[in-house]
Formats: structure tokens, sequence, C-alpha cells
């Protein structure tokens, strides 16, 4: 792996890890599917009811880590890491579907 790339990759684990260590979107979504009660890292700082009353914050983490596993997976196809790539790509689709889920019940409460 080029010295590019290594930079390349540390950004990107950083576009997915920082925010899902505070805020866990993923372990979340599994979770609340699974009846399960976690206390997320960011209700100790922030109120549970700060992505309800701003939505724009949660779109925004979510696709800044979205764009890190697109990144993380575009590059693990580029250097041939077929586990890592179909783990990545696994994530990626559970990401798209939350997001997708959010979108539309965000669209569906903003109706009158």
């Amino acid at each position: 792996m080029t010295k590019i790339q290594k930079i390349w990759m540390w950004i990107f684990i950083a576009m997915f890890v920082f925010p899902e260590i505070i805020f866990s979107f993923i372990m979340l979504s599994i979770v609340n599917f699974s009846n399960e009660n976690m206390r997320p890292l960011y209700s100790l700082i922030i109120k549970e009811q700060f992505f309800i009353d701003h939505p724009i914050f949660l779109i925004l983490f979510m696709a800044i880590e979205w764009i890190g596993i697109l990144g993380l997976f575009l590059l693990s196809i580029k250097l041939n890491r077929k586990l890592l790539s179909i783990l990545l790509g696994i994530i990626l689709l559970w990401m798209s579907f939350v997001f997708y889920i959010g979108y539309i019940v965000n669209f569906l409460m903003s109706i009158p």
C-alpha cells in the first residue's frame, strides 16, 4: 500500500470511527430491533431528544459515516481484500437501510 493510500485509509477510518464511538448509530439501530436497552455515550453529553429536535445533525453524522465506509469499501476492493470488502459492503448496506428508514420517518413526521 502506498503512502497516499494509507493516508486515505486512516481518513476514512476516522470518518467512520469517531461518530460511531460517540453516537453509535449502527449498534443503536441493531439494539433497537432486538428490544435491548443500551445508553449510548452521547447521552452523557447530549440529551436524547437532541437528534429529534435537530434532524439535520443526525443526517450529517450518518452521511459522514456512510462516506467513510464507502471510501474504506472502495479502498478494500482496490487492494483485493475480499473478506474486508464483504464486511464493509454489509455495513454499507445496513447504514443505507437505516439512513433510508430515517429519511422516510422524517418525511412522514413533517407531513401535516
